[in-house]
């Protein structure tokens, strides 16, 4: 049983809404009337909530408020699906998907903002369970209720309503430890996904708790565009913008700003008011080269944008046809490497082929995109370190990787055996820093010397810090392979072992996505046995 918190007792109990307009917006301020909002464009709204009920307790994973334009057909509510829960467990999760008025659910929704969290009513059904109060809140609005804001990362939401306005309700507390640990079940965690179409317990967790509301454009559902060629005499650019309506509406008031981003700075805007017109021509004095979009409305505010982006002119592809398949035999290695076959297509230069036109290699733009490529290399330098006959550079690298750490340093290695405490270990700058090293049984079994020795003597000279290094051996074999150096959120990969880099020609790289690698090496490390265990158990006296 996941429990009720004591600290947000508070929070599930109902709370009184003041319902009395006011101009102060001010934090703790009465809010703004609902009613005062401009709705107008969307016929029906969609509630899509998900909860875990534990006893009595209902505690808020997610919700979303989901606008849906005129154009749109009306839906029904969907059944409340239910998830786990058995004898030994009176937790399970819980999803519906309600249909209400666009006044009922904003209604709602300024509720959850002003702390009195509830499962929404519907009308024409008393069977729902409504008003039942969920465990969620107090939140944080962005922005300032009643403004939205125009997004273009609504990950949680489905794809045709990327880009559309929002408001986001985020807890101000993390969600209950226990409900917590329930929804990272990996059942939990799949049905969750399947629910709500995307991960909410690991590659989303920022959402959990959340509410948001999405108002999609209730104008237009896309903007199309097609380059004139040849364009208006004395501009180099000549380009119609359309607006695909929807039905219902109109665009009139709809004004679309265009910049245009060159090579060396960003130009001023063009805009144009759509008036009652879908289509607008607009020219341009510079050719564009990555084109940016705004795209506002009197009564509804900014409706859509984007950032500048390459505005592709060209592709050029090379290709290649398979000429034969040739059959490969790799002889046996011994027993418990049979021979095998396999096959490999054999490439003949196909051609080229151009769409559009390419810039001549001597022209301005071509020379500029090529520094700015080697500028773009110049600043990923740093992040890969070729080390050959050099190990007094590889080690002072790593000493000084490992002197930067301000929280903590892991060192992966399955042939540590102590001497890198000694080389490494006291690089360490900080007395906080905490040290992990994961090493393996068969690199300790297979040492010359008694692995006790030199790792308690290279530990006892950690003695003067506010703690000792903390080892730990991964039992079997094969566990772990390459070497990893863990510092603060990096991760650095080295394919030779630390005591040995830079004697052959090796390489350290950090990694570009750091994370799940860290995750992992973590996971290790909570499988691992702590080496005093690990010693005790294979010593001749242990029974």
């Amino acid at each position: 049983m996941v429990g009720h918190p004591s600290t947000q007792t508070s929070v599930c109990e109902p709370v009184t809404v003041n319902e009395t307009a006011s101009e102060d917006t001010g934090q703790g301020a009465a809010l703004p009337l609902v009613q005062e909002q401009n709705w107008s464009g969307y016929g029906q709204a969609i509630v899509h909530l998900a909860w875990l009920k534990d006893g009595q307790v209902r505690h808020l994973l997610f919700g979303m408020v989901e606008l849906r334009p005129t154009e749109f057909p009306i839906i029904d509510s969907s059944e409340e699906q239910t998830f786990g829960g058995n004898r030994r467990s009176r937790s399970c999760l819980h999803y519906r998907r309600l249909a209400l008025s666009v006044a009922d659910a904003t209604r709602w929704y300024r509720r959850c903002l002003e702390g009195d969290v509830q499962l929404p009513v519907e009308r024409s059904d008393n069977r729902t369970g409504g008003g039942v109060p969920l465990c969620g809140g107090p939140f944080v609005g962005w922005p300032v209720w009643p403004t939205l804001a125009a997004s273009n990362e609504l990950d949680f939401a489905a794809d045709w309503v990327q880009g559309s306005r929002a408001h986001f309700l985020h807890p101000r507390a993390e969600l209950h430890p226990g409900a917590l640990a329930a929804i990272r079940s990996e059942n939990n965690r799949r049905q969750l996904e399947n629910w709500l179409h995307f991960d909410l317990v690991d590659l989303y967790n920022d959402y959990l708790g959340a509410v948001c509301l999405i108002a999609p454009n209730p104008l237009f559902r896309h903007i199309e565009k097609i380059h004139l060629d040849p364009p208006v005499d004395g501009f180099a650019e000549t380009v119609a913008y359309k607006l695909i309506n929807r039905a219902g509406p109109g665009v009139d008031g709809t004004c679309l700003e265009i910049t245009n981003e060159g090579l060396r700075g960003r130009l001023t805007p063009v805009q144009v008011d759509f008036g009652n017109a879908s289509v607008q021509v607009l020219n341009f004095a510079e050719p564009i080269n990555k084109e940016g979009r705004r795209v506002t409305h009197p009564r509804y505010g900014l409706l859509a944008w984007n950032e500048p982006i390459p505005l592709v002119r060209s592709i050029h592809t090379h290709f290649n046809v398979v000429s034969r398949r040739k059959k490969v035999t790799v002889p046996s290695g011994g027993k418990k490497k049979p021979a095998y076959e396999y096959s490999v297509p054999e490439l003949a230069y196909g051609g080229d082929a151009v769409i559009g036109r390419l810039p001549g290699d001597e022209s301005i733009e071509a020379r500029t995109i090529a520094a700015v490529r080697r500028r773009a290399m110049k600043e990923t330098e740093g992040k890969e370190h070729w080390f050959q006959d050099a190990p007094e550079d590889a080690a002072q690298f790593i000493r000084d990787t490992v002197g930067r750490a301000q929280r903590r340093v892991l060192i992966a290695d399955p042939y540590f055996a102590g001497w890198e405490l000694f080389a490494f270990g006291h690089a360490i700058q900080r007395a906080a820093v905490e040290l992990r090293v994961l090493t393996s049984a068969q690199a300790l079994k297979e040492t010359n010397t008694d692995p006790a020795t030199m790792l308690k003597q290279a530990v006892e000279t950690f003695k003067s810090y506010s703690a000792e290094p903390a080892i730990r051996v991964l039992d079997g074999k094969a566990l772990l392979h390459d070497r990893f150096l863990l510092v603060d959120e990096a991760v650095w990969f080295s394919g030779n072992s630390l005591n040995s880099i830079g004697v052959r020609a090796s390489m350290i790289v950090a990694l570009r996505d750091p994370e799940p690698v860290a995750a992992r090496l973590n996971g290790m490390w909570a499988a691992a046995t702590p080496l005093a265990a690990w010693l005790e158990k294979r010593s001749p006296d242990h029974t």
